[in-house]
């Protein structure tokens, strides 16, 4: 007499993923938007606008895959929007590391593990004892790059 669609409701059974803005306050491309202009102003280079929905996307991709990491973004406070930021980060990383490996050689090592960039104080400092570095080098100042990645550590 009564079929489950009439019991259930006609939703019954088509359960859409979870994202994280649906669950959470978050709202991903806010971050992503973010975390992709702060690494173009700190690189003084633009980068792709789409890597914006790349990382949009993969943060829900994520949250409706993975336990843990909607545990991390549900967290108290300013706890998840951190979280959403760190990973962003390194998801960012990532892409630089894939399509634009001479800016990903700019970043400071722990950009990729999801810390924040450096503070414009801290580059000024270290892009000042970086000169002094290139001034005390042979050949015009030329140093390899991985050298350069661990004394330099700004972005220009």
């Amino acid at each position: 007499m009564f079929d489950e669609q009439m019991i259930q409701g006609a939703g019954a059974g088509t359960r859409r993923p979870a994202t994280v803005e649906r669950d959470t306050p978050l709202v991903p491309r806010a971050v992503a938007e973010a975390v992709w202009e702060e690494a173009g102003v700190w690189l003084g280079e633009p980068l792709p606008r789409r890597w914006i929905a790349e990382l949009t996307a993969r943060a829900n991709t994520v949250y409706s895959r993975n336990g843990q990491f909607r545990r991390l973004l549900r967290r108290r406070g300013d706890e998840g929007r951190d979280w959403l930021r760190a990973f962003t980060r390194h998801w960012l990383a990532a892409l630089l590391w894939k399509h634009r490996r001479e800016l990903y050689a700019r970043l400071p090592e722990t950009y990729s593990v999801g810390h924040p960039l450096p503070a414009e104080a801290d580059c000024v400092l270290r892009r000042a004892s970086w000169l002094s570095l290139l001034k005390e080098r042979p050949l015009g100042g030329r140093m390899p790059p991985e050298e350069r990645k661990m004394s330099h550590g700004c972005g220009q």
